[in-house]
């Protein structure tokens, strides 16, 4: 019998540990709620308009944010609520 190249070690699964999910927005948004303005564009690089909007809205969502997340003529806005 030849020798097997690998190894079956007998072990318990180790726990899983998730690293905090943080969004790349949650930073912008950090901004916008402790800044003074009341209504910001957003101008962000290498992100589409839609794509951008999409994104902003799941967070505010998720975050229970007081942020209203509107787009006109293609510039995303966000306001205070």
């Amino acid at each position: 019998m030849s020798e097997k190249k690998y190894k079956l070690i007998s072990e318990g699964l180790p726990v899983l540990e998730r690293a905090a999910r943080i969004s790349e927005y949650d930073e912008l948004l950090d901004d916008f709620v402790k800044g003074k303005a009341e209504t910001v564009r957003v101008d962000y690089q290498d992100k589409s308009t839609k794509a951008l909007m999409a994104a902003l809205r799941t967070r505010v969502k998720k975050r229970d944010l007081k942020i209203k997340v509107a787009m006109r003529k293609d510039n995303i806005y966000l306001t205070k609520a």
